[in-house]
């Protein structure tokens, strides 16, 4: 009976940390801030592997529980521990150069200190006592830091001597690249804009991840035929290519276009990407197909907001335009008027000469005369 409450706690145990490594993945591929890694998700994970800590200690108090089973559940603060430290350093990695080949060490990494962890945790079976099994945790997370710190260190050196470009002049994207420091130009413009010098940094920086947001929209966009329809309907790329650019020439306005770059791309990007690796499933159930529907529609809901927003942006240009529309055709329309006044008045003019010259009575004027 004992055997079967410890296999269930095993499985238990392992849905927590699946979800927790899931996470750590995810916010080493798509993080774009280091806070980003502490989601509502992750608490909820690292809280239920907290939980089952707990009630490992009550079974071993009544039932007297194997002691292997308690070293095991402590070698999992290790490993999520080793987990989170790898989830950093390839975050930075990835900054370098976010080839393919580097996440094949990250996963072996993973793999490796999964490994390690539950070792060191055999080796700490017949430990009795809180205080050996923290021990045993701490001695196991030592380990997995120095061998993870060393090997990354050596990822991180292949990546920076395999980047593309790395001793070659950076092309010219379709904007400048933020993360790097600015030109006088560019920094005359931010402080001429009003900028202080924690502004300039703060607006970069957000730049800096709007522009993989864009980029990363743009080729997920492209991967499959319904999205390149709702890419096509709203022109959304190249809007928000223009609307990138028009906030860089006016940083003033930055607030103007919060909703933009706070809300609007860094969803469209998250959705794009959730759409794609869900429609890249090989088998799909009716759920499945439901949530890629419903998907799509808030993807060109969210395009279509972006659209209205970058218009919303615009709207004072828009509306001088059409008051120099309104005045101009005011004016053509009085001068029209003028126009026809003059003509009538001309007119009136010409008849009264004519009437004057053409009199019918002139002649019985003339016979008047003379018959006295």
């Amino acid at each position: 009976m004992l055997a079967l409450i410890n296999i269930i706690f095993i499985f238990l145990l392992a849905g927590p940390l699946l979800n927790i490594v899931r996470k750590f993945n995810h916010f080493v591929k798509k993080g774009n801030h280091l806070s980003d890694i502490w989601t509502v998700t992750l608490k909820k994970n690292i809280l239920a592997l907290l939980t089952l800590i707990v009630m490992e200690h009550v079974l071993t108090f009544i039932f007297y529980n194997s002691h292997y089973i308690m070293a095991l559940v402590y070698s999992t603060l290790a490993i999520v521990a080793g987990w989170l430290l790898l989830a950093f350093l390839f975050y930075f990695i990835r900054k370098i150069n976010s080839a393919a080949w580097i996440w094949f060490f990250y996963y072996v990494g993973q793999v490796l200190t999964l490994l390690v962890g539950l070792a060191i945790a055999s080796k700490s079976y017949g430990y009795i006592g809180l205080e050996s099994y923290f021990t045993a945790s701490a001695i196991s997370l030592y380990y997995l830091s120095i061998a993870i710190l060393f090997c990354s260190a050596g990822v991180a050196f292949l990546a920076l001597i395999t980047k593309p470009n790395t001793f070659k002049t950076h092309r010219k994207s379709f904007f400048h690249p933020t993360h790097k420091k600015p030109s006088r130009n560019m920094l005359e413009h931010y402080q001429a804009a009003g900028l202080s010098k924690q502004e300039i940094e703060a607006f970069r920086s957000q730049m800096a991840d709007s522009r993989k947001q864009i980029i990363n929209i743009e080729a997920n966009f492209q991967k499959t035929a319904k999205m390149r329809a709702i890419e096509i309907r709203h022109n959304i790329v190249k809007v928000s290519k223009n609307y990138f650019k028009d906030i860089v020439e006016e940083p003033n306005r930055r607030l103007d276009a919060s909703d933009f770059l706070i809300n609007y791309l860094p969803q469209l990007d998250d959705l794009l990407e959730k759409y794609n690796e869900i429609n890249s499933h090989v088998a799909k159930n009716k759920q499945s197909y439901l949530i890629l529907e419903k998907s799509a529609q808030t993807i060109d809901q969210l395009s279509q907001e972006i659209v209205e927003d970058y218009l919303k942006f615009h709207s004072e240009t828009y509306q001088e335009l059409e008051d120099g529309l309104k005045l101009a055709d005011r004016m053509l329309h009085n001068e029209s008027n003028n126009q026809t006044n003059r003509f009538s008045q001309n007119s009136k003019k010409s008849k009264m000469d004519n009437f004057d010259m053409d009199d019918p009575f002139e002649e019985l004027k003339e016979l008047d005369n003379e018959g006295e």
